[in-house]
């Protein structure tokens, strides 16, 4: 008698339990693969965004200070602040924080955009007529520099308020505190605050780009560094973006020439390495730049125009927490912002060290003139930007 062929029940489960076995493996080893792309992913994310927005602020620091007075290139304590003058009363406490993110607000003139001004009239605000009309609006407030011809004398105004594509004429007012420290110059070096001067009537119109960095939550919570250029709402640049800190070195003066050293008390030249808060000061002694040699005590003073190099960091944190069960990564010591532990976030660190060479300028310059070369020439001058 033949014997039926098969597999008896305990053989079934014991294959079932080693196929199990085998699954629970091969799981195990795809989720542990997909949550390390995943943490891959994230980790070049930040990466890209922290490195990115490194280089769009030092962009920015490279180009401080371009076409204008160098004393208005760095604003530590006037524009966007409560009382124009008083530091802590800036966004978040103050642009130098050692609890929480830093701010920049830095400034130049806009290479591409001028325009000759044909008339001036009235006596606060003014009105001044183009010979060429605006190709882009213009928000009310921005700063607008004028340069005779020559580059001196120079003077610099805001717009009294909104003005539209097309328009052929800017109303301009008398800057006040809160606008910054823009101060334009008599032929004679001293402060012109208002364009008495006639050659005004024929001078060259600039437009000054200011812009403000800042670290703010995006619309659904996540940390993420906005720029404001005074147009209206705040750009975003970059999501993922947990932290921002700046260092500021002042020039030490060449070997043998004595002066004192601004920042931590007398002790650095290094402004935003301290133990407490502290920007470039205002109050310092300013330098007189246009004509100050560069061996000149007031070079070497704390005041903003003699910031010689900035250093940036950015922070860039992951959105969710590790997937990965470690700790995440925490953030050494920035600047004066003391060391943070790990909290479960991967995080990445962006130094950048920019030089602001514009504040060495001694001299005010106008833009490349195009046409037949003449003040009046209406095919003179850059006609585009906005």
């Amino acid at each position: 008698m033949r014997r039926s062929s098969g597999f008896t029940l305990i053989e079934v489960m014991i294959s079932g339990l080693i196929l199990a076995f085998v699954i629970a493996g091969i799981s195990g080893v795809i989720v542990a693969q997909g949550q390390a792309s995943v943490t891959q992913v994230q980790q070049r994310d930040i990466e890209s965004n922290a490195r990115l927005a490194g280089m769009e602020i030092g962009r920015s620091i490279r180009m401080a200070g371009y076409g204008i007075n160098p004393l208005a290139a760095f604003d530590f304590d006037r524009y966007g602040c409560t009382t124009p003058g008083t530091s802590t009363t800036c966004p978040n406490g103050g642009r130098d924080r050692i609890a929480g993110p830093d701010e920049l607000v830095v400034s130049w003139r806009d290479p591409l955009f001028s325009r000759n001004a044909t008339t001036i009239a009235g006596s606060g605000p003014w009105t001044v007529t183009l010979n060429t009309a605006l190709t882009a609006a213009l928000t009310g407030g921005r700063i607008v520099q004028m340069l005779c011809l020559g580059a001196e004398p120079s003077v610099y105004l805001a717009l009294n308020g909104d003005t539209a594509v097309g328009a052929t004429q800017l109303v301009l007012r008398a800057l006040v505190p809160a606008d910054g420290y823009y101060t334009g110059l008599t032929t004679a070096g001293a402060l012109n605050t208002t364009p008495s001067n006639t050659c005004f009537g024929t001078a060259t119109v600039m437009l000054v780009e200011r812009v403000r960095y800042f670290i703010a939550n995006d619309t659904d919570g996540t940390s993420s560094l906005f720029k404001e250029r005074g147009r209206g709402a705040n750009e975003l640049l970059y999501r993922n973006i947990e932290d921002l800190q700046f260092q500021y070195t002042i020039g030490p003066p060449p070997t043998g020439f004595v002066a004192p050293q601004p920042a931590c008390g007398g002790t650095s030249w290094i402004f935003g390495s301290c133990a407490t808060a502290g920007t470039p000061p205002e109050s310092a002694a300013a330098p007189v730049w246009i004509s100050d040699n560069y061996v000149s005590l007031n070079r070497y003073t704390g005041h903003p125009a003699n910031i010689r190099n900035v250093d940036i960091f950015v922070v860039g944190r992951a959105s969710l927490k590790a997937r990965d069960n470690t700790a995440g990564d925490g953030v050494p010591l920035l600047g004066n912002r003391p060391a943070r532990p790990a909290d479960g976030y991967h995080r990445t660190v962006v130094g950048i060290s920019e030089q602001p060479m514009n504040l060495l300028g001694r001299a005010h310059f106008l833009p490349p003139v195009y046409g037949s070369g003449s003040i009046n020439d209406p095919n003179s001058g850059n006609a585009g930007g906005g």
